[in-house]
């Protein structure tokens, strides 16, 4: 009965806006103005939607974007070039009023027609609230609120969510083209990582290559801890690497046991970055090994080569860069869910050091952004 009365609700706001305000009749191809919201709770979903930036730049070029945020994706989407506007609100997940006001507000596109975009981690009904009140003449993407939509996206689980989100630009007459995630870290986030790395001990001209060894317990996609002392083991005597661990700071007790026998040829960053702080870190790296968890996906933005250790139990399509030779995904079984117990026995230390070998081989250059010059 709720169901009923909320999609009554919203469908006669769509009837009364079409009714009172010419814009939201006009067809959508020939927009020129995009609004993106983004207001995600997990990492991996504000980095998987900034491909829609250089999507929509190729599909309208003389196109203006801004993009509203709070929190994470604000500091994501920081420096972006092809963002006009940057516009900090609060998070309509949590003060929707305030939300409203502020992009009232703050609206950059001087009166004329824009369409407001939501992602998918934007679907939610407080967001798409936003998008209708704000003053977007359309509303295009994913959305639990369908009835004011002009153009709904429905998931393809046979697509990653990137290739999903960039699906929306179908809605503008333009064909889909894949577009890999982005990060832009600004002169004083890489002026940070040349510093953190000298006061750490990196020598000119030595290996740098990152460990993601932490990821939530609930989610069960832990690899064992001897097993990352191994392959830090093979890194360092083999290649001569610096190693560095990065996470969150409540991550850094389990980060120092695990980094103990293994001397000085490891660093800790955990805790002591910003996310373009550890974008900048990251492009130093010439090669990582990761978990699938979020800095897997900061990792990406800059092109860094990595070994991914991923569990039986999630399928890779969704989240990981499926197909691409500079991410070794390494899944060796199948299940439906993951017991409580479960760790990712399943891939060996032989396994990931064959792949870390194979990286550093074929990626001489390492990330996509030489910080060193």
């Amino acid at each position: 009965m709720a169901g009923m009365a909320k999609t009554a609700i919203f469908s006669g706001l769509a009837a009364a806006e079409k009714m009172l305000r010419a814009s939201a009749r006009k067809p959508l191809a020939g927009t020129r103005n995009f609004l993106l919201l983004q207001y995600p709770t997990a990492l991996g979903t504000a980095v998987h939607a900034t491909p829609m930036i250089p999507a929509l730049r190729a599909a309208v070029p003389e196109c203006r974007i801004a993009v509203a945020a709070s929190g994470m994706a604000l500091e994501l989407f920081r420096n972006n070039p092809g963002v006009e506007w940057l516009i900090e609100t609060p998070s309509p997940l949590t003060d929707i009023g305030g939300a409203i006001r502020s992009l009232r507000r703050q609206m950059p596109f001087g009166g004329e027609r824009f369409v407001a975009l939501t992602t998918k981690g934007n679907e939610r009904t407080r967001i798409g609230i936003a998008a209708l009140m704000c003053g977007a003449g359309a509303r295009v993407g994913f959305s639990e609120v369908p009835e004011i939509y002009r153009s709904v996206v429905q998931n393809d689980p046979q697509r990653s969510m990137i290739d999903n989100n960039l699906r929306i630009v179908e809605a503008f007459g333009s064909p889909f083209r894949h577009f890999e995630p982005q990060s832009f870290a600004g002169e004083s986030e890489r002026n940070w990582a040349r510093r953190i790395l000298a006061d750490g001990g990196l020598r000119e001209g030595q290996m740098l290559a990152v460990f993601v060894t932490q990821t939530s317990p609930t989610q069960r996609k832990s690899w064992r801890p001897e097993r990352f002392q191994a392959a830090a083991r093979h890194m360092i005597e083999r290649h001569g690497a610096k190693i560095v661990f990065v996470g969150t700071a409540v991550e850094s007790e389990a980060i120092d046991a695990l980094r103990a026998g293994l001397g000085e040829s490891t660093i800790s960053v955990s805790g002591k970055t910003s996310l373009l702080q550890l974008c900048a870190l990251l492009s130093q790296c010439r090669v990582g090994l990761t978990l699938d968890t979020g800095i897997l996906h900061l990792g990406r933005t800059v092109g860094l080569p990595m070994a991914i250790i991923a569990p039986a139990w999630s399928p890779p399509i969704e989240w990981l860069p499926v197909g691409d030779p500079r991410y070794r995904i390494l899944k060796n079984a199948e299940m439906a869910e993951a017991t409580p117990e479960y760790v990712i026995d399943e891939v060996s230390v032989d396994e990931v050091t064959r792949a870390l070998d194979d990286l550093v081989a074929h990626y001489p250059a390492g990330a996509a952004a030489d910080l060193r010059g």
